[in-house]
């Protein structure tokens, strides 16, 4: 039987968990032509949040095109330009005969001088939405990687003054890369004022367990509220680990789920992401590794003598240089003045197997 639990693709709409606060938000802002940013570590179900506001705005009968722009291996200006010329064309030409006259239309083909072409290409989505009278949105995913272009905020810098002044076009910008997302938005501040950013909440646990319940009885299969709550706690409600583990647990259900088959699928989710965890445990250095230990130990004190001492910690300024190295490499995030990991399942690995 196919699962009922949707953790490696995007979930249709019928089939996701609803998420109404975020969906409500998001529409607002994208109807008021506000630019929206959508940062959380992968996994989070970005992606399924999107098809949820997409299908709002239909219902809402709110006249729109999406045009998706991956920047995941975009890695120059030339590149950001090409994808968003590519995405806006397809978006209202069918075939390559439409394109090729949308193009000769917009004057794309004729121009050859750098400046006024990158002028052109991220002003078409403007011309676009007047010439079809629609409104335009502008879905980036992965935004972080124009960090990785050779001018980074030359780059910013011109797409902050173009966008400011579009009126036809929103702009939807999601990245998976929490602490870069962060560097770019919330510490260099580009698109300020003109951006807002839409944090996903954790879906509450009462709403989740009824969701998995719902879907093993489908399957004419039981499993208890105290087995749901385990596994939702397990997962701390990240929403993939919390469906991928459901899933394991649900093929290895017959009719009653029972405590031995979940403390087994506990162990299958972890070993499903063992070679993952190892691969990213490799890079880290031996200082690293005792920061992470010492946040799964609890300590927030970290420049204690005795800390300083049991965690091989050299001085507060090495304590500053381990913390910047593990939040650019996406391990940990600092909400608040707090440390956390971003994996929680990763977190687990460490402390039950690494450690």
């Amino acid at each position: 039987m196919e699962s009922p639990f949707v953790f490696n693709k995007p979930v249709a709409v019928a089939d996701a968990i609803p998420r109404i606060n975020e969906v409500n938000a998001i529409t607002e802002r994208l109807t008021k032509n506000k630019h929206v940013l959508v940062y959380e570590p992968p996994k989070s179900g970005k992606n399924s949040l999107m098809q949820q506001v997409f299908n709002k705005l239909k219902q809402d009968r709110y006249s729109f095109k999406v045009c998706n722009v991956d920047l995941f291996n975009v890695r120059s200006e030339a590149d950001l330009l090409k994808a968003i010329r590519t995405s806006l064309v397809e978006c209202f030409a069918k075939n390559d005969n439409e394109k090729e006259k949308l193009e000769d239309e917009l004057m794309i083909s004729y121009i050859h001088e750098m400046n006024e072409y990158r002028d052109l290409v991220l002003n078409l989505s403007e011309a676009l939405a007047s010439k079809f009278n629609t409104n335009i949105i502008i879905y980036f995913a992965e935004f972080q990687e124009i960090l990785n272009f050779e001018n980074p905020d030359k780059t910013l810098k011109l797409l902050e003054r173009v966008w400011r002044d579009h009126t036809g076009t929103t702009y939807l910008i999601t990245g998976s890369e929490l602490n870069a997302m962060k560097q770019i938005f919330e510490i260099d501040k580009y698109l300020y004022r003109y951006a807002e950013r839409v944090k996903m909440q954790q879906i509450p646990e009462l709403l989740f367990s009824e969701f998995i319940i719902k879907n093993f009885l489908k399957a004419g299969r039981v499993v208890s509220r105290e087995l749901v709550t385990q596994i939702y706690e397990f997962t701390e409600g990240h929403p993939y680990y919390t469906q991928q583990l459901a899933e394991i647990s649900f093929y290895k259900t017959k009719g009653f789920m029972t405590e031995p088959i979940l403390l087994e699928s506990f162990d299958d989710l972890i070993q499903c992401h063992v070679h993952e965890f190892k691969a990213k445990t490799s890079r880290l250095s031996n200082y690293q590794l005792y920061l992470l230990k010492a946040i799964i130990d609890g300590v927030t004190r970290f420049s204690e003598t005795q800390v300083m001492i049991d965690y091989h910690f050299n001085s507060s300024a090495n304590i500053v240089r381990l913390k910047e190295a593990t939040l650019k490499k996406e391990i940990l995030c600092n909400e608040g003045a707090k440390l956390t990991f971003q994996d929680p399942i990763y977190k687990k690995w460490l402390k039950d197997f690494y450690f």
